[in-house]
């Protein structure tokens, strides 16, 4: 078995390609591919990892983690487990898309480092598709349990999706509170959903091109895409019931790296602002 990827021929077909990038976090990303693993003995799937950019150094300190463990499937139902290593930090956007072209299901899940799914997530999401009209699903997010930061408050609301506010920028309604509010647990349909966990059509995803790599490092691309997804008649909707813990910014912390927010934000208007997708929605979530 190759150390750098696992590519058995198939007994099983994955519904759902989970696409990880992660640039260092390794003490996230274990997290992650632990839960992935619990996950898959409920759906069959494939996991994508590819270093962006991240030390070779650290790489090589941490080859298990790109590595497939029978012990954590016993029922095989990872079907392909491949990782890849780029030389450069090419950005969220482009290095997302280089992930989802290393498979082919009709699901792809766009999943940060640093999100711990919770029981039952990925078994949800994918039951959200069976509806013909739903095109990108989100999932409701939480600051992690073990947070002391005060601007992630442990256990809190992170994203239940996406609004717009009377100033017409988007924004994450209901952040920070209680996870048990009932405002906080509907399932449905909202104007956009994060790139944090990000489940979409993959004939979609290859019919817009991918995330728009115009957006550089990061933030807006997701927006874009939920754009394009309502565009051409499907719905985004928001899965309550599907949830992770995310701790935010885990990658942006270790490189010591802000993003373009308010250039992107002039891209992401000046592509979309007349387009009648863009409208004042806050009062929906209060």
């Amino acid at each position: 078995m190759s150390r750098k990827q696992r590519n058995r021929q198939p007994t099983k077909q994955a519904q759902i390609d989970i696409c990880i990038l992660t640039v260092g976090r390794y003490d996230f990303l274990t997290k992650c591919l632990d839960a992935l693993y619990r996950e898959a003995q409920l759906v069959p799937l494939n996991i994508y990892i590819v270093d962006n950019g991240g030390s070779a150094e650290e790489h090589l300190d941490h080859l298990d983690l790109f590595q497939y463990h029978l012990e954590k499937d016993p029922a095989g139902n990872v079907v392909k487990y491949q990782t890849k290593r780029l030389q450069q930090n090419t950005g969220f956007p482009a290095g997302s898309n280089e992930a989802a072209r290393m498979g082919s299901a009709p699901l792809v899940m766009f999943l940060g480092d640093d999100v711990e799914l919770k029981p039952g997530a990925i078994e949800s999401v994918v039951s959200r598709f069976q509806d013909q009209t739903v095109g990108v699903v989100g999932i409701k997010l939480l600051f992690p349990l073990d947070s002391t930061s005060p601007l992630r408050p442990a256990g809190k609301v992170q994203h239940v999706g996406l609004g717009v506010n009377i100033r017409g920028e988007p924004f994450h309604p209901l952040v920070t509170w209680s996870a048990t509010h009932p405002k906080t647990c509907i399932s449905r349909d909202v104007w956009a959903v994060t790139g944090a966990c990000f489940t979409i059509r993959r004939n979609l995803f290859n019919k817009f091109g991918g995330f728009n790599p115009a957006y550089g490092l990061g933030t807006h691309e997701d927006l874009e895409l939920c754009m394009q997804t309502r565009q051409a008649g499907f719905r985004v909707y928001l899965d309550a019931v599907a949830q992770g813990y995310h701790y935010v910014g885990a990658s942006a912390e270790k490189l010591n790296v802000s993003f373009p927010l308010q250039q992107n934000r002039n891209i992401f208007m000046s592509r979309w602002a007349q387009t009648g997708l863009i409208w004042w929605n806050e009062y929906e979530w209060f």
